[in-house]
């Protein structure tokens, strides 16, 4: 009796002897060569030599774009990519894309895996999200269980998220407190492959502007998980936006979440579009004010200690509709919560004033919760962390 492809592939896999010091690094959503994922690949091909990387992705656009410049990628499907998935011993993901994808899963299973994740959750995810009544069906529930589970370690940033965010929502042995690579970049100098899939012509003309004494101010939605965003919805209207930055010598910088597809529109020149799925971390390091709702960015922009304004003009809906909160909202933002787009502008220019001095404190108290080490070292932690994983065979410290 003939048996699938995909069995076949599950049975040499089993047959395959792994190697521990070949590591492979999904992207991120397929395979994008942004966040921890981008970071921690990096750290690991400059600093451990002794640990054999390669960038995971479906995407021959991104593995050009590695390849261009001396990275190894594997582009699944081509080359020897099967062969250095069914060899590899360790998976070091921020998603869990590649778990859902078959052969993929098929070829990695069962490499040890050290999950970085890609932010602090202010939102519901893993298993408290699937206990949820909101948005959640059997088939969505199913999907998350599979993907938020049978992990070696997942990476904390700090004691109290390592308690009441990611050892309820993961399956882990492990849950090592070494903080966030993608991080890191918003604390040290950029070199050439900190920037590959950073807008360059975008970052140049925010150097250009903060040197001319305009204020950079960056609006960051979260997705919403049954569509739409703040412009579809009316709480954000560009013509306003345009008014006040023409106003007030202002650049805003609309970057939106990676699941997000926008078609924008022309837009004036006081307002610049990040592509979704780009990385934003170098362009972050250049923004005087943060504007956010639920994205979890915020937590990484305490690192930077600048003021933030929390513009969650949906709550009601968000959290009834979307998505459950983990914490209670107003306790854990770290700056002015508006609800309205003539509120947001008064703030931002309280903000852009005064550098939000009265919220330092604030900041500084929810930085101390989220970050066990608020430093720019979490790439050599985390290096530190999987040598003694390897040197352990697999057991975690």
């Amino acid at each position: 009796m003939d048996i699938s492809p995909l069995k076949k592939l599950v049975q040499l896999a089993a047959r395959t002897t792994r190697r521990p010091d070949l590591a492979v690094f999904p992207g991120r959503s397929e395979g994008r060569f942004i966040d921890n994922g981008k970071y921690a690949f990096l750290h690991c091909h400059r600093h451990l030599p002794e640990l054999d990387c390669h960038f995971l992705t479906t995407d021959p656009r991104e593995a050009r774009k590695l390849r261009e410049r001396g990275l190894p990628a594997l582009l699944f499907g081509q080359g020897n990519s099967l062969e250095v998935l069914l060899e590899a011993g360790l998976v070091i993901s921020d998603d869990f894309w590649w778990k859902n994808h078959p052969e993929i899963w098929a070829a990695l299973h069962p490499a040890r895996t050290i999950q970085i994740w890609h932010g602090i959750p202010l939102k519901a995810i893993g298993l408290p999200e699937i206990n949820s009544s909101v948005n959640m069906t059997p088939e969505k529930a199913s999907h998350l269980t599979f993907g938020y589970t049978g992990y070696d370690s997942v990476v904390s940033t700090s004691p109290f998220f390592t308690q009441h965010a990611f050892r309820p929502a993961f399956g882990a042995e492990d849950f090592p407190e070494l903080g966030y690579p993608r991080n890191d970049a918003l604390l040290r100098r950029h070199d050439a492959l900190d920037m590959i899939n950073v807008d360059t012509a975008l970052y140049a003309q925010l150097v250009k502007r903060r040197k001319q004494g305009s204020s950079v101010v960056f609006y960051m939605p979260t997705f919403r998980d049954l569509g739409n965003n703040p412009f579809q919805d009316g709480a954000m209207r560009l013509e306003a936006m345009d008014a006040f930055a023409r106003e007030h010598d202002v650049l805003f910088v609309l970057k939106f979440h990676p699941y997000i597809d926008i078609d924008a529109p022309r837009l004036p020149e006081t307002i610049l579009l990040a592509d979704s799925k780009s990385d934003a971390y170098p362009l972050l390091s250049l923004c005087d004010v943060l504007v956010t709702d639920y994205s979890s960015v915020f937590f990484d922009f305490l690192l930077l200690d600048r003021p933030m304004i929390f513009y969650p003009y949906d709550y009601e809906d968000y959290t009834t509709k979307n998505r459950e909160l983990l914490f209670d909202y107003d306790e854990m933002i770290p700056g002015p919560r508006v609800d309205s787009e003539a509120a947001l502008y008064a703030q931002i220019l309280s903000a852009i004033a005064d550098g939000d001095a009265p919220g330092q404190a604030r900041r500084a108290e929810i930085r101390a919760m989220a970050f066990k080490d608020p430093d720019g070292d979490a790439g050599t932690r985390l290096g530190q962390y999987i040598t003694r994983f390897n040197q352990n065979n697999g057991r975690c410290s």
